[in-house]
């Protein structure tokens, strides 16, 4: 139809000029003939978009018509026929159409400027024209036309004006609602970590009792009977902080409240303390402990996230050995690819026990999964160990494989990549190893325990006497702050949780005791697992820092190391 309109004026054109003379019936005939068709359209088949293309199509005939065949000039209808084309083309169609049909409608005056120039266009209104109705009926619904375009031109502004104006409100709102409630997300969550602080410190603590004074007791050379019984008592709690260890920190990784650490270590020296740590558990069990290690990587030092690394060797080797009834278990440790600036170091733990089945090897990284109930009543465990173990591995942004066979054993793979480093990277707070207990004579070691639990202090005293120490204790900040200005200490144990003053204000106010002089290595002891103790305790001045409940063999170890540099000193 389109294209039947433009031939059509093409054609009229032609006409124009080679007879001259219009043909009016010859117009009327065929405009009638479309406008049939389109009435055909829109009731019949109640199709509009061919009806109004017709419209459209017929308007553009009659201004092409007009121009060119009746009054061979521009006349107000014409102008009124170019102005509902226009109309017309962009209300019932989309842009596209209406652009095209006011162009082509267009069209027509600037062909006859172009054939007549612009001052021989004639442009008139006839007195026929002026007495018409049917001429004045047009004129006045090409104003009304102009009027209703404008009027709802203007209630469209107004009403996107409103909208626009409604919509910025509601963001305004939005954003008041939003700021409500990351506030309220933000205390929640302040007070979540605040809760977990005190509910560590306070499961902790009670916890250091328990473990250090079995500890103290089994080294005491109790009797068979007495013997066993603390060792249920020492493996219970142990198992209970192992338990409370694994849902904070799950918590921690669930909220992203674990932050990296970057720092100089040793993996080797790493790999051969879980080795050392986990040896005699094997022992016991009658497992084979296998510990491969790649010679290239024995003084490799790197940066990265020790502790991290090893909780999740740690977690991978103790499950090998908790489900290895016989066999072994191997921790292997092998140098995967290398540059000039970086190295990936790939970590593997095998054991020979009873296996995964295929069916369960997805859901055992699911927190408190396991690969069956029977496991979980045989073995124990909160089913949270591999889930952590994923976690931390995404953290160092690796994967973890695994290979099992049910009865035959499990294989645990992941690689992890490292930045070279050396020797001057590492932190000068050396890493003792937790497990070996120091056989060096420490009595000569002046200390001040800052300690305000009842039992603790008692456990610390125990432990002291069996190490031949005669420390001094203080039950809170204030207390220990007056003794350590009156007598100098080699070493100050400092509790980080005391009422009057606290160990951070206590160790600030040591350190500007001692300003300019030698003063006491100040340790801190903590029960809690938030995120910026860490940072409170470099800020506070503590030269270094042990979790309750701590192995007592780690403190040794520690002061054994403070005993030597005092002795050193005095030899020089």
């Amino acid at each position: 139809m389109i294209l039947v309109s433009i031939v059509f004026c093409i054609g009229l054109f032609f006409v124009y000029l080679k007879i001259g003379p219009p043909f009016q019936l010859v117009r009327i005939v065929f405009i009638l003939i479309l406008l049939f068709y389109g009435i055909y359209e829109l009731w019949v088949r109640q199709n509009y978009k061919p009806a109004s293309h017709i419209v459209l199509s017929v308007l553009v005939m009659l201004v092409w018509s007009n121009t060119f065949l009746v009054n061979n000039g521009i006349s107000i209808i014409t102008i009124q026929y170019i102005l509902l084309a226009i109309t017309c083309g962009f209300y019932l169609h989309n842009g596209r159409w209406g652009i095209f049909y006011s162009f082509l409608a267009i069209l027509a005056l600037v062909i006859l400027f172009l054939q007549d120039g612009v001052t021989k266009v004639n442009l008139y209104i006839t007195n026929r024209q002026v007495i018409n109705p049917v001429f004045i009926a047009v004129l006045m619904i090409n104003f009304f036309q102009l009027i209703f375009i404008n009027y709802h031109f203007l209630k469209s502004l107004q009403s996107a004006i409103a909208q626009l104006g409604k919509a910025q409100r509601d963001e305004i709102e939005l954003n008041k609602q939003l700021k409500i409630a990351i506030e309220i997300a933000q205390n929640s969550s302040m007070e979540k970590t605040d809760f977990l602080s005190t509910m560590s410190h306070e499961l902790r603590t009670p916890l250091n009792s328990v473990i250090g004074m079995s500890h103290v007791l089994l080294a005491d050379n109790p009797r068979a009977d007495q013997e066993e019984n603390l060792k249920v008592l020492h493996f219970s709690a142990e198992s209970l902080l192992a338990l409370i260890n694994d849902i904070l920190d799950f918590n921690k990784l669930e909220y992203s409240k674990i932050e990296m650490e970057k720092t100089g270590f040793k993996p080797a020296e790493l790999i051969a303390r879980i080795y050392d740590g986990l040896k005699n558990q094997s022992d016991e069990k009658g497992i084979n402990f296998i510990l491969n290690m790649d010679d290239r990587l024995k003084d490799l030092v790197v940066i990265g996230d020790p502790t991290r690394l090893l909780q999740i060797l740690f977690n991978l080797v103790g499950n090998a050995i908790k489900f290895t009834p016989r066999g072994e278990v191997e921790l292997s440790m092998h140098l995967s690819e290398e540059d000039d600036q970086n190295i990936s170091i790939a970590f593997a733990v095998r054991d020979t026990g009873i296996g995964i089945s295929l069916e369960k090897r997805e859901i055992i990284f699911e927190p408190f999964a396991q690969a069956s109930v029977n496991i979980t009543r045989r073995f124990g465990g909160s089913g949270l160990g591999l889930a952590i173990t994923k976690q931390l591995l995404d953290l160092h942004g690796s994967q973890i494989d695994l290979r099992s066979e049910e009865n035959a054993g499990t294989t645990f793979k992941f690689s992890i990549s490292y930045k070279k480093a050396s020797l001057a990277d590492m932190p000068s707070k050396v890493l003792f190893s937790a497990f070996s207990e120091s056989t060096e004579n420490i009595s000569s070691l002046s200390i001040l325990v800052a300690e305000d639990n009842a039992m603790n202090i008692l456990f610390m005293k125990k432990l002291f006497k069996s190490w031949d120490i005669k420390a001094d204790f203080a039950e809170n900040g204030k207390v220990a702050l007056e003794m350590a200005e009156i007598k100098f200490y080699d070493v100050v144990l400092m509790d980080i949780h005391m009422p009057v003053m606290d160990g951070y204000e206590a160790s600030r106010r040591i350190q500007k005791f001692y300003d300019g002089r030698e003063r006491p290595v100040m340790i801190a002891l903590t029960a809690s697992v938030a995120n910026d103790v860490i940072n409170k305790i470099d800020h506070a001045g503590l030269d270094d820092y042990i979790s309750k409940p701590f192995n007592p063999n780690e403190l040794k170890n520690k002061l054994a190391t403070l005993s030597r540099l005092k002795l050193s000193k005095i030899i020089s």
